[in-house]
């Protein structure tokens, strides 16, 4: 189980606002192919001059139903353009597809969102806690010296790749005003909600047990294969006929059962995978190392799967890559994950489950104690 951040809200927004995104990206679109034309009469017609595309709506007129002000906390005012801010580049084209009652459902997510984040920053304020350009650097540069060395190599790279560096990140980070918010937030859920929050091993015991389901291990082959490919040649000019198919499928199954003779015989199946298989692990004598179910294509899995002794051998397995030869290295039942490898990821469930609930607590109070009021979206 992986560790999840201590606060959600700022994910919770960003969320929101990337579900108003269409999940068909400009370059899927362009991939999409075109409906054929259909076939030209003997005698066509002039064609007609194309429509004209229509003009893309901006921001505010896809969400022309938002009033002004959209919600006030205290003497703040979240306004329209607030919101829209929050967008930051999605492509008008993409939230325009949204049908009214959807677009208008995640809008009213998103402006709850918001709400809850100015509430949420207000609690930070009282609490003394203000986020300064000075306190992001120094969690960002904190962080950034936590993680391995590799990792920070890897990152830089990534960055000159686009031309950029990490004093970038940095400018960037602090010109942000959602950044400088949520760094008050976090700080404020570290220091006031996190030590208010106690998990107990007892906790953690019950969860595993009650969850057993989420901690077991899958069962494992390791195995080896030899494969006889029986793909066309990808650097030949033309598709292969159905009768020279038919030719390299059959020869490939005959040199598979020679092999596999070789095998039976005692042949050493790493150095003959080495020097025969048509896949990739022959660089490893054929070892594809721990398969889990689901991996593989069906034909290959079932029989890796049924294999039952280290050393055991299959017969001739067809698949559309071609015939393989596969030798069990060691099998693993499915087990439970002992509790001493999860229980960190579990303490962590839990914390994180205990400060959503402390913060829903806590924003439900003020909500109470402070005058807020959300406007109606029609």
């Amino acid at each position: 189980m992986k560790k999840t951040n201590l606060f959600v809200t700022a994910t919770v927004l960003t969320l929101a606002a990337a579900s108003l995104i269409s999940p068909v990206s400009a370059a899927d679109a362009k991939a999409q192919p075109k409906k054929a034309a259909p076939a030209a009469k003997a005698q066509p017609k002039k064609a007609a001059p194309a429509a004209k595309a229509a003009k893309p709506k901006t921001l505010n007129e896809v969400f022309a139903f938002l009033p002004d002000v959209l919600a006030t906390v205290g003497n703040k005012k979240i306004t329209k353009q607030d919101f829209l801010k929050q967008l930051g580049n999605v492509p008008v084209e993409y939230i325009a597809q949204f049908q009214p009652e959807m677009l208008k459902m995640q809008t009213k997510q998103m402006i709850n969102a918001l709400v809850e984040a100015e509430i949420l920053q207000i609690l930070a304020e009282k609490a003394g806690i203000k986020a300064s350009k000075e306190m992001i650097l120094a969690e960002f540069d904190k962080k950034l010296k936590s993680m391995p060395k590799e990792q920070q190599d890897m990152i830089e790279k990534q960055l000159k790749l686009q031309g950029k560096t990490i004093e970038d990140v940095k400018k960037q980070l602090v010109s942000d005003p959602n950044t400088v918010r949520f760094a008050a937030i976090q700080k404020y859920v570290e220091q006031k909600v996190l030590p208010q929050v106690k998990v107990t091993d007892a906790e953690i015991e019950k969860f595993y047990r009650e969850h057993q389901n989420q901690f077991m291990a899958p069962e494992t082959v390791n195995a080896s294969h030899i494969l006889i490919s029986t793909m066309p040649d990808q650097n030949a000019g033309k598709k292969p006929t159905p009768a020279e198919q038919a030719k390299k499928d059959k020869e490939a199954k005959a040199k598979a059962e020679k092999i596999l003779a070789q095998l039976k015989q005692g042949a050493d199946f790493g150095a003959v995978a080495a020097k025969e298989s048509a896949c990739p692990s022959k660089q490893q004598k054929g070892n594809l190392g721990n398969i889990q179910r689901g991996q593989m294509v069906p034909e290959f899995e079932k029989a890796a799967f049924a294999l039952t002794k280290p050393g055991q051998l299959s017969g001739i397995v067809k698949t559309q890559f071609g015939y393989h030869i596969i030798k069990l290295n060691k099998k693993t039942p499915a087990a439970a994950v002992p509790l001493a490898k999860v229980k960190d990821g579990i303490r962590a469930q839990l914390q994180n489950e205990g400060i959503r609930k402390a913060l829903e607590a806590k924003v439900a109070q003020a909500k109470k104690d402070m005058k807020v009021t959300v406007a109606e979206i029609k």
